[in-house]
C-alpha cells in the first residue's frame, strides 16, 4: 500500500544523485566579470559558507577589479517556486524548511544567538530584520521566521542559545553578504543589485566547489537535511531534463519507480517533507536491491546513519549487526528502511518499514514497533 515515505524520501534523492550525477561531482559557484558589473552564479551549490564567498572576493580582487558597479545573481539553474509542492505554510517558519534556491548561503539560513536580551545575528544583512517580543512569565524562547523577519519572543534564556532560522529572501541575503565580502578586500560597489536568469555568462574570473557528492549524500542522510535534499534533487532533474525544477524531478524519480516495479508511487520532493509523496514499502527495498547492483553501493548505503548516530543516536543501540537505515517522521507517519548487514555467506538483508495513518498511542509507539521488527530481523 502507498504511504508517506516521509523522509526515506531521502533514499530516492540519494540514489538517483549518485547514479546520473556520480560520486565525484561537484557544485560550482562561479563569479563572471560583465562591463562594469559583476555575476554571481548559482548552480545549486548546497555548501556556499561566507568564508567561499570571501575566497571568491579575494579573487576578484586579485584580478585586478577594484570597484563595480551592479552586482548580478543568476540564478537561471533553477525553475521557481523556491518551496516544494505539498510543503506546509509553517514549514516556512523554522529551518527544517528552508528555501531551495539556485544561489544559498549557509543553507538559505541564519544563526540567531540570544543571551539575556542580546541578539546577534550571523551572517547579518539587510534581509535579516527582526523583532523581540521578550516576556519574563513566559515559560521558553521561540526564534522562528514570520514573513520578512525573524521572530525572537518568549523567555529570555540565562545561558547562551543559538537557533537556525530560514532567511526571508534568500538569493538577495547572498548577495548582500558577497558585497560585504568584496568591501571588505577593497572593492568598491557604487550600483544595485539585480537578478538574471541568463547562465551562459562567459569566462569564470572565480570559482568555489562544493564537497563530492559522495560526502553531501552523508551529510543529507545522518542528520535528515531537507535543504540539501531538495539542492540535491532539482540539480538532477536539470542534468537529466535540462530545467531544476520539482516538475521535472517528479518526472526523473517516477520514471525511475515505474522501472523498478516499485508499485503506485508519487513523488514530489527531495526530502520527503512533502504531504504528496506516496510509496510503498516494497517499492523503497526493489530500490535498495538496484542500489545493491550499482558500483557506489558502498557509498549509498556508509551514507546512512548507524546505531548510535544522526537520527538514530538513540535507537537500535542494542543489535549486534550492522544496521544502516533512514529514519522518516511526519505528522502521523513514522518510517524506516536500510540494510542489515550479515556476517559470513549470509547475504545481506535489506527492508522498509512505513507506517501510516498513525494517531494517539499507535504514533507514540511507532517507533518502539518498527525497532521491534528490525530486532527480530537481525537476529
Amino acid at each position: 500500500m502507498p504511504l508517506p515515505p516521509a523522509s526515506n524520501t531521502k533514499l530516492l534523492t540519494a540514489a538517483l544523485a549518485l547514479y546520473h550525477l556520480g560520486p565525484d561531482y561537484r557544485f560550482e559557484t562561479r563569479v563572471f566579470s560583465n562591463g562594469n558589473s559583476l555575476v554571481l552564479a548559482g548552480r545549486g551549490n548546497p555548501s556556499l559558507s561566507p568564508t567561499q564567498l570571501s575566497v571568491l572576493a579575494e579573487r576578484v580582487r586579485n584580478a585586478d577589479i577594484d570597484a563595480v558597479t551592479n552586482l548580478v545573481a543568476d540564478v537561471g539553474c533553477f525553475s521557481e517556486p523556491s518551496r516544494g509542492p505539498g510543503w506546509m505554510w509553517e514549514d516556512g517558519k523554522y529551518s527544517y524548511g528552508a528555501e531551495s534556491t539556485a544561489l544559498a548561503l549557509s543553507e538559505n539560513t541564519v544563526s540567531v544567538t540570544v543571551s539575556g536580551t542580546d541578539i546577534e545575528i550571523t551572517p547579518k544583512t539587510n534581509t535579516t530584520e527582526f523583532v523581540t517580543d521578550f516576556d519574563p512569565t513566559a515559560d521558553e524562547l521561540h526564534v522562528f521566521r514570520d514573513g520578512d523577519e525573524i521572530r525572537i519572543e518568549g523567555k529570555a534564556p540565562d545561558e547562551l542559545r543559538t537557533e537556525t532560522v530560514p532567511v526571508p529572501d534568500p538569493v538577495c541575503h547572498c548577495l548582500l553578504a558577497f558585497r560585504d565580502a568584496l568591501e571588505e578586500t577593497g572593492i568598491a560597489h557604487t550600483g544595485g543589485l539585480l537578478m538574471s536568469r541568463n547562465t551562459d555568462s562567459g569566462a569564470a574570473i572565480a570559482t568555489v566547489k562544493s564537497p563530492p557528492v559522495s560526502e553531501l549524500v552523508r551529510e543529507m542522510n545522518v542528520p535528515s537535511n531537507n535543504f540539501l535534499a531538495e539542492q540535491l534533487a532539482r540539480t538532477v532533474a536539470r542534468e537529466v531534463r535540462g530545467d531544476g525544477s520539482w516538475d521535472e524531478w517528479e518526472t526523473v524519480v517516477n520514471e525511475f519507480l515505474d522501472s523498478r516495479n516499485a508499485g503506485g508511487a508519487r513523488i514530489r520532493d527531495g526530502s520527503g517533507l512533502s504531504r504528496y509523496n506516496l510509496l510503498p514499502a516494497r517499492g523503497i527495498v526493489r530500490v535498495l536491491e538496484w542500489v545493491e547492483e550499482q558500483s557506489w553501493s558502498e557509498t549509498f548505503f556508509a551514507s546512512l546513519p548507524k546505531p548510535g548516530e544522526g537520527t538514530l543516536e538513540e535507537r537500535l543501540l542494542d543489535v549486534v549487526p550492522e544496521i544502516r537505515a533512514k529514519t522518516g517522521t511526519l505528522t502521523g507517519s513514522r518510517t524506516l528502511s536500510g540494510i542489515v548487514r550479515r556476517d559470513g555467506e549470509e547475504s545481506d538483508v535489506v527492508f522498509s518499514v512505513l507506517l501510516g495513518g498513525l494517531t494517539g498511542e499507535d504514533e507514540e509507539n511507532a517507533r518502539e514497533t518498527i525497532d521491534d521488527f528490525v530486532r527480530e530481523l537481525a537476529d
